[in-house]
């Protein structure tokens, strides 16, 4: 029995293979990118104010210095002396990041220019202006910075500092500063994922513990100090198992009870007719096809009632070394084969499994080849070595097969070979198959003895 999954109503969900539900991203990696992410967008912001912050104050104080070179040569002229660039650089006190060339020139009211510093441009900076100022203007191909000072007579004075070497200035200035930043960039990255990696801890706890649960084991998970967030998902969790613990522990007691009120009436039908038919001198025929019917609906019971004990069952079950003569002897096979020949060719007399499965299996495999064989013929029971190591167990028959169309069909549940003549249930290799499984062993079909029937082969896997 299986328990039918709850869907919920009044909402579309999205198909099982939307590329949604396909979709497999680490929230590990999502954090980190979101923290990253939002680190190197304010690493980017803060270095701007930073540089933003070192322009403006370096460029007051190049201001000042320009204010202070004006009045300089003011003095210097008016005293009839000839001003030289190294004298209006910034005093040693300021540092070597601040000592940059200063340029000058005396322009007359009309703009002509009286006297200039050595490499300052021939025109004046400015012209007609009779005020103190500090302005950025364009002049020979490049932007200045320029202080003007006026003096008596109209005579202005004009100390000026080309931009480029401001924007060098503030270039080497940032490049300082990225290096360090980076530094501390590629520190918080690591420390982020490491942070990020310790705070998930319980989340993979989680996974691992719920991993270890089993039909058999469907007690709550229990996660020490778990953060609240996931408290709230393993309660959920919890629940479901709750849930489905009560609905497996009802479908054993259904097991239970099938088992014992459909064999009970089952076998007290077949005893009736086996009364009937003694009283009576000849058995008719329809007492006979009521035994038969009788006898595989018994078949029918037991095979799904074997089905449904395999089927709750996830983790392998218990193994160990299994002697198969033995096995063989306790299937008791000259009941359950009467009129065939049972050959045994066990190259691997013992192997790992566990007995009371592989006992079931043997005796579904011996009786599909005995029921579907011909009288007096052959069912070979072969055990061999794989070359990678496990064992092979094959059960061969000469009986009348079954089409190579129609093998991969064969293990589904009720699924019959048509026009065999055969009574069955249709649950003999759904049983085999499942067990298998169990074992991690793999299920396939050949062609039998001789070229005819049908071989059964299960690959056990080295334990």
């Amino acid at each position: 029995m299986k328990i039918p999954q709850w869907r919920p109503t009044g909402r579309r969900s999205k198909p099982a293979d939307s590329p949604a539900s396909r979709a497999n991203w680490s929230l590990r990696r999502r954090l980190l990118l979101a923290v990253m992410g939002t680190s190197i967008g304010l690493w980017l912001i803060s270095l701007s104010i930073v540089v933003g912050v070192a322009w403006f104050a370096t460029s007051d104080v190049f201001d000042d210095a320009l204010e202070e070179g004006s009045h300089l040569v003011l003095q210097l002229t008016a005293q009839g002396e000839s001003v030289a660039g190294e004298a209006l650089s910034p005093r040693a006190g300021r540092g070597d990041a601040l000592r940059l060339r200063m340029y000058y020139q005396i322009v007359a009211p009309d703009g002509r220019v009286l006297a200039r510093g050595d490499d300052t441009p021939e025109a004046a900076f400015l012209s007609g202006v009779q005020h103190e100022k500090t302005v950025t203007v364009w002049a020979a191909d490049e932007f200045w910075r320029v202080h003007v000072r006026p003096a008596p007579g109209g005579i202005t004075a004009q100390v000026a500092q080309p931009m480029e070497e401001r924007m060098e200035l503030l270039e080497d200035m940032a490049e300082k500063l990225v290096w360090p930043a980076l530094g501390l960039l590629v520190m918080l990255g690591l420390l982020s994922w490491l942070l990020i990696r310790r705070l998930l801890q319980p989340l993979e706890d989680a996974v691992r513990r719920i991993n270890a649960k089993s039909p058999h084991d469907l007690m709550p998970v229990q996660t020490p100090d778990a953060p609240r967030e996931l408290q709230t998902i393993l309660d959920a969790l919890n629940a479901l198992l709750a849930r489905l613990a009560i609905a497996l522990d009802s479908e054993r007691r259904f097991t239970a009870d099938a088992a014992h009120e459909l064999r009970t009436p089952l076998a007290a039908l077949r005893m009736r007719v086996q009364l009937i038919e003694r009283e009576l001198t000849l058995p008719t025929a329809h007492l006979q096809q009521l035994r038969a019917d009788l006898d595989r609906c018994t078949t029918l019971v037991e095979s799904l009632l074997a089905l449904a004990r395999l089927e709750p069952q996830a983790a392998a079950p218990a193994q160990e070394t299994v002697d198969l003569n033995a096995v063989l002897d306790e299937l008791d096979l000259e009941t359950l084969a009467p009129h065939m020949r049972i050959e045994r060719a066990l190259a691997v007399p013992q192997m790992k499994a566990a007995p009371a499965l592989l006992s079931s299996a043997l005796r579904n495999l011996i009786d599909n080849a005995v029921r579907y064989g011909h009288r007096n013929g052959r069912v070979r029971i072969e055990s061999a070595p794989l070359p990678q190591g496990g064992t092979r167990l094959a059960i061969r028959d000469d009986g009348m097969g079954v089409p190579s169309e129609q093998r991969a069909r064969l293990g589904e549940r009720f699924f019959r070979v048509l026009g065999t003549g055969q009574t069955g249930n249709g649950l003999g290799l759904s049983i085999v198959a499942r067990i298998a499984a169990l074992h991690g062993a793999s299920l396939h079909f050949e062609d039998g003895l001789d070229g005819r029937g049908l071989s059964v082969v299960l690959d056990f896997p080295a334990n």
